[in-house]
């Protein structure tokens, strides 16, 4: 397969990365305006309905990006290693933190659920606990790095 396929197929897989991803920052973002339970586990719902999208695309970007990365002789420069480095170290260090922000969310609302009194102020907290702005800063940073990275070749 030419280069260009695989450049192709890597973008199309970054394309499937942004939207599936970008859906689940949103409801992060969300989940801290709105306070009833009914809302909150809809937002919970899209946000999990990306999930499979999200790492399919995933597996796409890598396996376009090794093969134009191998088709195009890439993998003797740094810029490369860089940018699979904070792909992988970017994910390991969010995927903890936004899961158990959702987790903690899901248990309560199913607490609330089953008729455990849960009072206003702690599903609030629970919604608040977690830090959007921290995790989709981190994940836009990275992703911004990455493209540097890729278009300006630096190393």
């Amino acid at each position: 397969m030419s280069y260009a396929w695989w450049k192709f197929i890597h973008l199309a897989g970054v394309v499937g990365f942004v939207a599936a991803h970008g859906a689940s920052m949103a409801a992060t973002v969300l989940m801290r305006r709105i306070r009833e339970p009914q809302q909150v586990s809809g937002v919970l719902q899209l946000s999990a309905a990306t999930v499979g999208v999200f790492y399919a695309s995933t597996l796409v970007l890598l396996a376009g990006g090794i093969g134009a990365g191998v088709q195009g002789r890439w993998f003797d420069q740094g810029w490369i290693w860089v940018s699979l480095g904070l792909l992988v170290g970017v994910g390991i260090l969010m995927f903890p933190m936004a899961r158990g922000h959702f987790r903690r969310i899901r248990m309560v609302l199913e607490l609330m659920d089953s008729g455990t009194a849960v009072s206003r102020d702690d599903f609030a907290r629970v919604l608040d606990s977690g830090n959007p702005l921290l995790t989709a800063g981190t994940g836009s940073v990275a992703l911004l790095l990455i493209v540097y990275l890729m278009v300006l070749k630096p190393f």
